[in-house]
């Protein structure tokens, strides 16, 4: 099973991005110095799809579809590397997934006990990893695609889902990922996006006494690193956005137990996590484009109901759990960030909705305990519209939770604990 793409918690580890198009990184150990000159161009259509029709089925029913423009993959280990790698995507891409319930019988007939589905779609995707080694990369992801897109639909207006419902889209323009340990990052990166990324999750269930969860990812251009041990990293990042960024989950149902949906978009999002060493991060983001989350929930009757959606124009965080952190961050944000969290019940218990949106958005954090030494020279222009609205209709029930944040910009920067 695919391993989930990188995400970030603040002060957590996460791992390798995007897994699910790479498995493992090819090491090279048979040379002093290792050195890389690549370059990708994709200019047909990228097409991955399944389709699942079913009456009945009592066991597992999962599918999986994962579309990808260019990709490639490397890494150094005991040895020094240098990288040049420049990726292209003018076609579209787009990983499709279509579950459908044909019954039509009374009864609620088992859709999947459980039922996974998920969809992903990539324009440019780079990965490298460094052990006990040291790289110099520079890298150049440009992607004018009409779109790149992800879209996974449940559809099972006559069935039943017994143990749990899972349902995941994910839509990636441009996307590099990095990881070190015992060795040093020196990363001058570009991408350049003007093409859509759109994420979509839709389902129709009739029955569920167990937990559903669906969510749609969508992100223009994602850059982000990770050391493991001690690495030290530097990174200078430039990203661009005008395309539309767009992610959609919504779910219809008769009998929910539990019941969610996320649906998250982001511009441009550059995060940068180092566990050991110092952390030098210069990062410049542009979003022009659109960037729309929506998170619709509706159930009959319903036990726990989640509606979730998140919108970010720019997004970076530049986290050390050791000393020293030199963080230069300019971001500018022109092209409307959009937030939207719905739920409609007519009899149940409880309803949560929660929308965000933000036009900048900015982390950094060293270790407080090591003693840190932290340098920050922030430059945040919001021009962007940005709203965020939580919507409830509710017929009957126990408690609603509800919250919408609109924030132009917003820097956070601070010392907190450490493990040096």
């Amino acid at each position: 099973m695919p391993v989930r793409a990188l995400t970030r918690t603040a002060g957590r580890k996460f791992l390798l991005a995007a897994a699910a198009v790479v498995t493992a990184a090819v090491p090279a150990t048979s040379f002093a110095q290792e050195v890389i000159d690549s370059l990708q161009d994709s200019n047909g259509d990228v097409f991955a799809g399944q389709t699942l029709n079913v009456v009945q089925n009592d066991g597992l029913t999962k599918a999986e579809a994962y579309a990808t423009g260019n990709q490639m993959q490397g890494g150094n280990e005991a040895v020094d590397a240098t990288v040049k790698n420049a990726q292209n995507v003018r076609g579209k891409v787009a990983g499709e997934v279509a579950i459908n319930g044909q019954n039509t019988t009374d009864e609620y007939l088992s859709l999947g006990t459980p039922v996974y589905a998920v969809s992903q779609g990539i324009g440019n995707y780079s990965s490298w990893v460094a052990t006990n080694g040291d790289t110099t990369a520079e890298t150049h992801q440009t992607a004018t695609a009409e779109s790149v897109k992800a879209t996974t639909h449940i559809t099972a207006p006559n069935n039943a889902i017994y143990v749990s419902g899972q349902g995941d889209a994910r839509a990636v323009v441009n996307h590099s990922a990095w990881q070190v340990t015992n060795g040093r990052l020196n990363v001058a990166a570009w991408q350049t996006s003007t093409s859509d990324a759109r994420a979509n999750v839709s389902t129709i269930i009739e029955y569920s006494p167990s937990p559903n969860v669906y969510t749609a990812e969508a992100t223009g251009n994602y850059h982000a690193s990770y050391s493991d041990d001690r690495g030290s990293q530097e990174h200078n990042v430039v990203q661009e956005q005008s395309g539309f960024t767009q992610a959609r989950s919504e779910v219809y149902g008769g009998n929910m137990w539990i019941v969610a949906t996320k649906g998250t978009a982001t511009g441009n999002n550059n995060d940068v996590q180092n566990d050991g060493g110092s952390l030098v991060v210069d990062n410049k983001q542009i979003q022009s484009g659109a960037v729309q989350a929506q998170a619709v929930t509706e159930a009959y009757q319903y036990g726990e109901a989640h509606a979730t959606a998140v919108a970010i124009g720019n997004n970076q965080a530049s986290g050390n759990n050791d000393i020293y952190l030199r963080l230069d961050n300019d971001q500018l944000s022109s092209g409307g960030v959009d937030a939207t969290a719905s739920f409609e019940g007519a009899v149940g218990y409880d309803a949560y909705l929660a929308a965000d949106a933000v036009g900048n958005q900015s982390l950094g954090y060293a270790c407080a305990e090591c003693g840190a030494d932290v340098g920050v020279n922030n430059n945040q222009v919001n021009n962007s519209d940005v709203s965020a609205n939580a919507i409830a209709n509710v017929a009957r029930g126990r408690s609603i939770v509800s919250t919408a944040r609109a924030t132009g910009n917003s820097a956070t920067y601070y010392a907190t604990g450490g493990n040096k």
